[in-house]
């Protein structure tokens, strides 16, 4: 055999070789798709089996005292799973003495961008994370009805009031049919003993005692989102102790709760999901910082302006914002194995979204998020006036506090954010700042307008400077 003969020979195998590892991912891919098909065919017999368990109905209504909520529900298309609070009503809660707001859902009907993204503003003790808590606890409240999570109600009455009140309205499927479900939740003092009672409204709601079932999916984060440590061994990842469920949403009530780590999940999360979560961290992490698909002992490493860094090294802002990314990810993971991370529907809750991120990251983290997993309802809070430029004035909820009664109330603000500077929002009716200048400045600043409108010739120079370039340090402003 001369050597063409041997080339034609050697491309003709490679070839062949290239042709059936092809066709072996193919048959992969298939049978994977054919899996999920099968897995969410028996999600679906199982939840039929729950609903008609469920001993709850729409003439429960009649007992509870609902508002009248408006059955609001996304539009045909969205297909698959989903689990979306409409409205929500609070009465004597924590700060709350009566109030009542819509949110927005994916595929509402309607205009705007981010329709899946509800932004919370307003000053420290103005409500902003008890709406958080108040939505974890009436969408899942029959599981902490009982003791069996270890959940206990603390101060949430207000104070003064021996009973709260929670009612919600909710989108809700489990295959293409959507349909609304009502909830009420109240809480009773009883000395310095707060108990729970939720009753249904809907004949759907079994489904929220199945675990490993995608349906009434529900994910919360509170300010301290510490990343737990692989090595030690963490009651916030024990899921017999306190269930699945009120695990996704303890960090909004208990500052101790940790993050799932990267390496007690991600290594067999990458062999699933083949690229996946490879491509969705790709495309949430801030363009300087990559994940190098390679782990230091337990630790993941990323690439940080071309250097390599594991976890744990990197800076807290990042530590904070991955460990976030990688315990959202291990939770829908673990929650809707059949479905590709776009495909679930559900609620996320992130106390404080700008929490340690850069000014520039910040600009980008809600609609990078919100766009990644176009089927989850998010609900943010910020102090951010960056991230509130992001979106517009749909997705803005102000919780505004009166100073002669500390009673606030939940409303929207019908004015374009959308685009403008930070300077521009913090004096903005949301942020409602008088001035963004450190306040000892203000006296000297505001002496000069006087004198430069009363045609001080020197003091109207020293104030358009003070303006350009800040108040001087070495000589008065006034002589």
């Amino acid at each position: 055999m001369n050597w063409a003969e041997i080339a034609v020979s050697s491309v003709a195998a490679l070839f062949a070789a290239f042709l059936g590892a092809v066709l072996t991912l193919a048959s992969q891919q298939l049978i994977t798709a054919r899996d999920r098909r099968r897995v969410r065919k028996a999600e679906q017999e199982r939840f039929a089996d729950m609903t008609i368990a469920d001993g709850s109905s729409a003439t429960s209504l009649k007992k509870l005292r609902l508002p009248e909520f408006e059955s609001r529900l996304p539009s045909a298309e969205l297909n698959g799973p989903y689990f979306y609070l409409t409205e929500i009503s609070l009465q004597n809660f924590r700060c709350f003495t009566d109030t009542t707001i819509a949110l927005r859902y994916p595929y509402e009907a309607g205009t705007g961008r981010h329709k899946n993204v509800n932004l919370l503003l307003g000053n420290n003790g103005s409500g902003k994370s008890s709406v958080l808590r108040a939505v974890a606890m009436t969408a899942l409240g029959p599981i902490l009805e009982g003791s069996a999570t270890g959940f206990r109600p603390y101060r949430l009455v207000r104070e003064g009031q021996a009973e709260a009140r929670i009612a919600a309205s909710f989108a809700f499927s489990s295959d293409t049919e959507g349909r609304q479900l009502l909830a009420e939740l109240s809480l009773r003092r009883r000395g310095t003993v707060e108990q729970i009672k939720w009753t249904p409204g809907g004949k759907s709601w079994g489904g929220v005692f199945d675990e490993s079932s995608p349906f009434f999916f529900v994910l919360g984060y509170g300010v301290n989102r510490r990343v737990a440590d692989v090595a030690r061994a963490e009651p916030s990842l024990e899921v017999g102790r306190s269930g699945r469920r009120y695990q996704r949403v303890s960090s909004l009530f208990d500052e101790t709760v940790a993050l799932v780590p990267f390496g007690a999940w991600l290594p067999s999360a990458l062999k699933r999901r083949q690229g996946e979560v490879r491509d969705v961290l790709r495309r949430l992490l801030p363009e300087n910082v990559e994940f190098t698909n390679r782990f230091e002992g337990e630790q993941p490493v990323f690439r940080r302006n071309g250097i390599e860094v594991p976890f744990r090294a990197l800076s807290d802002g990042l530590q904070s914002y991955v460990g976030w990314l990688g315990d959202l990810l291990f939770h829908l993971d673990a929650a809707a194995p059949a479905y590709a991370f776009h495909e679930v529907g559900g609620i996320v809750m992130v106390d404080e979204i700008d929490l340690l991120l850069h000014p520039a990251w910040q600009r980008d983290v809600v609609p990078t998020v919100g766009g990644l997993f176009p089927k989850i309802q998010f609900i943010f809070t910020t102090h951010s006036p960056i991230v509130t430029g992001t979106l517009e004035s749909q997705n803005l909820i102000l919780a505004e506090e009166s100073l002669e009664d500390s009673n606030s109330v939940l409303r929207r603000l019908d004015a374009r954010v959308h685009g403008l500077s930070a300077e521009q929002l913090l004096l903005s009716s949301y942020f409602d700042l008088r001035s963004t200048r450190a306040p000892d400045a203000m006296p000297a600043l505001e002496d000069l307008a006087r004198r430069a409108v009363d045609g001080d010739e020197t003091a109207r120079r020293k104030y358009i400077d003070a303006l350009a370039r800040g108040l001087p340090t070495e000589e008065p402003l006034g002589d």
